[in-house]
């Protein structure tokens, strides 16, 4: 028989047991919400002593910080002391050569530039030979002012102010030196008929002149005896200009002159501004109208007087062109030109003229170029006169793909440290020494032997490098359209002026002992905060190079961890902090590490957090005294070329 079954719950029973549920519900409600309370009230007394602990331990630090400033403070003194005694032993060693020479050539000072101009200004008229000459030993201070702007631009505190003072000089320099060739081109015209030349043999006299100052050439042609007809004419200047003008037969009839003028500068930028890099200076093709001629009367030579033959009157092409028109249909005008030694310059290098209504270089009216690299020899042609130029982008070489510096010792000669740049294009190596001066050591190109073979101080050799075709003197405007290696876009960001002056100093500082390689996060990071890798070299223990980088970041103290914890409490002293960090290179890591390397603690100078990872005899050399100025060399360098930001 099966089990007995159980009787309906009766209504008072099920009551009872509603009621027990509920009664048990709002007890677990109670205790529910009294564990909500205490838990929350726990969460914010463990905030509370979290922030207290964080305000605590932040208030810590920058005691910490400030102390580690002031023991350091008799130390910085007493090297800036040493340095600032190395450098005026330099400067006066110099001085004392410049008197010696007993030389008349202006110092580069804003009166004695001024005088210059006022002396040159006032000089009588010029013959052609003259006026070159006056040309290129002008030219010879603006590379003085130059040298002297860029050595300015690497100094610590920069003065902007002076530095565009200095630099207002060059376009007036210029433009009076150029003055002083056009009025002896007016000279020559007007006296046209005392320069024929040649004849004999059934060929006419004509009227065609050549002059070379140091690298500034000037080649001439009048057209005086326009009866001699031509399908083209070459004006051969090749043999003592290396410069040949090929005119079409139109010009057989104009009462023209042609002078080809080959600058070895690029007086278009500083007149208007332009950013492209010029290579080789600037080859100015003039087509230019003939004053009256003389006529002689009963013995007398008359010549007419008039306000457009006592100037260079020039004229576009073809004659008649508005300036800026490119007629495309013209007659074609073919150049030979040799450009000089020492350009970085490929077979498929750009020939531009620069458009005078524009204000830019533009290739439309130029064809046919060619270029031998053997002979230097550049070929084109074109069919509007001006300023022709090879312009390459001055941002070939930014950004850079890597950077790094080590230190070496040379048997005998003293502590070096290398400074390589890898660009898109070279491996630029700078070998920087402790008298000041740096050595250029690769790219192994054949174009930079006799740069290779020089000791430059870090602004000129640069400056050089740049010159030759192969830019790393970057500047802010360059940013927007400086694109980092496999990037989609143009545009960087640039590191702010505080952060790369603190990287300049510290990284200069440690780099007489310490290897240090750049970083792929570095771009990323923003512009509060940059990172770089460091180790201990072994170039002075002969070791196996086996040691890892560790990762240093300088940043923003205000944008630290410790400072975002505790706002308001203070900033360290000099508002920029150093820390290792634990990060790596390795291609796995997707995010950059920020947590502080164990046992270590954010410091005012990088020199502090090394010592956790670096041996005694390290530091040593680093404090040692005697690599002040090789130090101050490295900070120049990359002062000017500005890795931190551009890489």
């Amino acid at each position: 028989m099966g089990p007995k079954k159980k009787g309906k719950k009766s209504k008072a029973e099920i009551e009872a047991e509603k009621l027990a549920a509920e009664q048990e519900a709002i007890k677990a409600a109670e205790a529910a919400e009294k564990k909500r309370i205490a838990d929350e009230l726990a969460a914010e007394e463990a905030a509370k002593k979290k922030k207290e602990d964080q305000i605590e331990y932040r208030t810590m630090e920058l005691d910490r910080l400030k102390k580690s400033y002031e023991d350091m403070l008799p130390i910085i003194e007493a090297r800036v002391a040493k340095l600032e005694m190395n450098k005026k032993q330099i400067a006066d060693s110099e001085e004392w050569a410049a008197f010696t020479a007993c030389s008349y050539r202006p110092r580069i000072t804003e009166s004695e530039l001024n005088t210059y101009i006022t002396e040159t200004n006032d000089r009588p008229e010029m013959s052609l030979t003259e006026s070159l000459e006056c040309l290129n030993y002008t030219e010879s201070i603006i590379e003085d002012l130059n040298s002297r702007v860029i050595k300015m631009r690497s100094e610590e505190v920069i003065d902007e102010g002076k530095i565009a003072a200095l630099q207002a000089f060059v376009p007036k320099m210029r433009e009076m030196c150029i003055a002083k060739l056009d009025k002896a081109t007016v000279n020559i015209l007007q006296n046209a008929d005392k320069h024929l030349k040649g004849g004999g043999e059934g060929k006419a006299k004509k009227v065609e002149m050549c002059e070379r100052s140091g690298n500034i050439k000037v080649g001439m042609w009048v057209n005086l005896i326009r009866k001699d007809k031509f399908r083209f004419l070459d004006l051969d200047f090749k043999e003592k200009l290396g410069m040949l003008i090929t005119l079409p037969k139109q010009f057989a009839s104009l009462e023209v002159a042609v002078r080809g003028v080959h600058f070895p500068y690029n007086q278009i930028s500083a007149r208007f501004g332009t950013k492209d890099l010029v290579l080789g200076g600037v080859f100015q093709f003039d087509i230019i109208h003939l004053p009256p001629m003389s006529k002689k009367v009963k013995g007398w030579v008359m010549r007419k007087m008039t306000e457009e033959g006592s100037r260079v009157c020039k004229s576009n092409w073809p004659i008649g062109n508005a300036d800026g028109v490119i007629s495309k249909a013209a007659a074609k005008i073919k150049c030979c030109i040799t450009l000089p030694e020492g350009l970085v310059v490929d077979e498929d290098l750009s020939v531009k003229w620069f458009h005078p209504v524009d204000g830019r270089w533009t290739t439309e009216p130029i064809e046919e170029t060619e270029y031998n690299m053997e002979t230097r020899e550049l070929r084109f042609t074109t069919v509007s006169t001006g300023s022709i130029a090879v312009v390459q982008d001055r941002l070939t070489d930014l950004c850079y793909k890597s950077w790094s510096l080590s230190p070496f010792m040379i048997p005998g000669g003293g502590g070096c440290v290398n400074y390589s740049i890898t660009t898109p294009r070279f491996v630029v190596t700078i070998e920087a020494s402790s008298d000041g001066l740096c050595r250029l050591t690769s790219p192994d190109h054949p174009a930079l032997a006799e740069l290779r073979a020089k000791r430059l101080s870090p602004g000129d050799i640069l400056y050089a490098l740049k010159s030759a075709g192969i830019n790393l003197l970057p500047v802010d405007s360059d940013a927007p359209k400086a694109k980092y290696v496999d990037a989609e876009v143009n545009g960087i960001t640039l590191k702010a002026p505080e952060i790369e002056s603190k990287l300049n100093e510290e990284v200069s500082y440690l780099s007489t002992s310490f290897d240090f390689l750049s970083s792929r996060w570095n771009n990323g990071l923003g512009a509060g905060k940059s990172c770089v890798q460091v180790k201990e070299t072994d170039a002075f223990t002969g070791g196996t190079d086996l040691v890892d980088y560790s990762m240093c970041v300088i940043e923003f103290d205000e944008q630290s961890s410790s400072s975002e914890d505790a706002p308001g409490v203070g900033v360290c002293v000099g508002g920029v902090k150093c820390s290792l960090v634990n990060s790596t290179e390795g291609p796995s890591y997707r995010n950059f590490g920020a947590d502080l390397v164990d046992n270590t603690e954010g410091e005012v100078f990088l020199g502090k957090c090394l010592e956790n990872i670096a041996t005694k005899e390290a530091m040593g050399r680093v404090r040692g005294g005697d690599m002040n100025l090789l130090a101050s060399t490295v900070r120049c360098l990359l002062q000017l070329s500005r890795p931190f930001s551009f890489c």
